[in-house]
């Protein structure tokens, strides 16, 4: 039987309703994160029979934004553990695409990823997917959702300045990237740069820890 959060739906306005991912927007998905992630590693893409297993393996915690009936934004989570000093990369918990990495009952909601396509931006849909991610951590309990922030702006100014300035003149306001800015718009906050995260050439590697608490959260 279907639980309340494997059927999770919201109309948020501009047409746009979020909801559980199911099967058949698996094809749409994998066209999608080619257009949302254009410089990522071949092998950190996701497709089609990766949707399929990680809505098997834990429904509650993927989610498609759609609009018109179709597919322009998306979310894919796991249950973890949240370990600063673990440094592992994107790939090792990937696992293939597959995220048997999951850990059914992990206390942190680790996202995974999440994308806007191109020509819908500016709705609010990444926000209304993180929102829809907090949800699920309210609904189980979770102690809050992390990820790792990719620092898109760095690498066009990488030649010029490192990345440790460059994420310290970001803490300090002095500075805004494109994607982590805007998580941390989202209620994130920054627990540390980590390098050589994901294989990516706008962020050179770097990416930021950040981490939402659930000030809901229930001692268990």
């Amino acid at each position: 039987m279907m639980t309340i959060l494997q059927q999770y739906r919201r109309e948020v306005g501009a047409g746009v309703t979020i909801m559980t991912t199911r099967e058949e927007h698996a094809p749409a998905l994998e066209a999608l994160q080619r257009l949302v992630f254009p410089n990522l590693a071949p092998q950190s893409l996701l497709r089609q029979e990766h949707y399929r297993h990680h809505i098997t393996m834990f429904p509650e915690g993927q989610f498609v934004a759609v609009k018109d009936g179709k597919v322009v934004g998306m979310t894919t989570t796991i249950r973890y553990t949240l370990d600063p000093q673990d440094q592992h990369t994107f790939d090792e918990v990937l696992d293939g695409g597959f995220l048997n990495t999951h850990q059914p009952e992990g206390e942190w909601l680790y996202g995974m990823d999440i994308g806007t396509h191109p020509d819908y931006r500016g709705l609010g849909i990444a926000s209304f997917l993180y929102a829809a991610r907090q949800d699920t951590v309210v609904a189980l309990n979770l102690k809050g959702q992390y990820t790792y922030g990719m620092l898109n702006g760095y690498g066009a100014v990488r030649d010029k300045i490192t990345a440790v300035r460059y994420y310290e003149e970001l803490l300090a306001g002095k500075r805004k990237d494109p994607t982590v800015s805007r998580q941390m718009n989202n209620g994130f906050k920054p627990m540390g740069l980590v390098a050589g995260y994901v294989e990516d050439p706008t962020c050179d590697g770097y990416c930021v820890l950040l981490v939402r608490e659930n000030e809901h959260y229930r001692t268990k």
